[in-house]
């Protein structure tokens, strides 16, 4: 049975556009940007579109595959769904046509002519991006004992904070404990900077580059905690791996979170890094279930009609 928010879009629209979301398969693995399309195509009776970023439209089958249309050839589209303030084009036809406009804008200030069009603003506190069901075959927890491990899964990035990371940490807080770095660089001269400094304090530490999913389930399994200490990341996918594993996250103050998930994260500002380290590696055996359970009930269907009602709510839909 459909979940409500679900089925009343499957009832009351017949078409959805998706701008700045994913949908080669090749790109499966970037998460909910990937799988919701997928999830409306194969649960509802909606025609899913996609509009590129040079503005190709793209009609997806039942069967998956991609065929381009010449817009001319359908009158308006019934939801328009962008991802991006970059991907909500004001002056585009069919997000004019629209009955339904959901804009998800990873941005606090929006520009007038977006407002101007009324669209349901999708903010990281309401909305639990899920694991999809095809990654937990690799994020899953299983009772073992942990190794003296930290893991930071990023990119090795100025805004994921791996230099401030190793400018406060001291050996004294990790004990002994190794810290592995999942991801791939994207500035050599910021990497050397960071391990540099881990090298000079004598951290014992990894670098092993950006590793298959299945290979990091069995870090995140094995760690004692994840390491998210980024600028400014909303909801990332890290934890939510993470928590699936039945590891605990230490996460920035900058970091946002969807406030139903908040309750599963350790929170740590640069001057106190070393005290919740010490802190949230001690944790009781029965806090790894926890985890695990509450990542099994944050399933695709249950976020993705979380994500719907909002819909709901907007006077425009209860027109159509």
């Amino acid at each position: 049975m459909q979940p409500e928010a679900i089925r009343h879009i499957d009832t009351h629209y017949s078409s959805i556009l998706f701008s700045g979301f994913h949908y080669l398969r090749e790109r499966s693995g970037d998460g909910w940007v990937y799988w919701l399309p997928r999830y409306v195509l194969e649960n509802t009776s909606l025609r899913v579109y996609f509009l590129t970023n040079d503005r190709k439209l793209l009609l997806q089958e039942k069967d998956g595959s991609l065929r381009e249309i010449d817009e001319r050839e359908i009158k308006g589209i019934d939801i328009f769904f962008a991802r991006t303030l970059n991907s909500f084009p004001v002056d585009h036809r069919l997000l004019g046509s629209a009955k339904l406009k959901i804009l998800y804008p990873i941005s606090d200030s929006l520009p007038e002519t977006v407002l101007r069009l009324r669209p349901v603003i999708i903010d990281d506190s309401t909305f639990i991006k899920p694991l999809p069901e095809h990654d937990r075959a690799f994020f899953y927890y299983e009772p073992s004992k942990k190794e003296n491990l930290l893991l930071y899964p990023s990119a090795i990035h100025r805004r994921k904070g791996q230099l401030e990371f190793a400018q406060s940490v001291s050996a004294s807080a990790l004990r002994g404990k190794k810290v592995l770095f999942c991801g791939t660089i994207k500035s050599e001269e910021y990497a050397e900077k960071c391990f540099g400094l881990l090298r000079k304090k004598k951290i014992d530490f990894d670098y092993l580059g950006k590793v298959p999913k299945e290979t990091l389930g069995e870090f995140y399994r094995k760690s004692l905690l994840t390491l998210i200490l980024s600028r400014g990341d909303w909801n990332p996918r890290t934890f939510y791996e993470s928590m699936a594993c039945g590891t605990p996250c230490l996460l920035s103050r900058k970091v946002r979170l969807a406030s139903q998930v908040e309750q599963y994260a350790r929170r740590s500002s640069k001057l106190l890094l070393n005290h919740h380290i010490r802190k949230s590696i001690e944790y009781p055996d029965a806090l790894q279930l926890k985890l695990q359970q509450a990542s099994l009930a944050i399933t695709e269907a249950s976020c993705y009609n979380q994500l719907f009602s909002r819909g709901l709510q907007h006077p425009e839909s209860q027109k159509s």
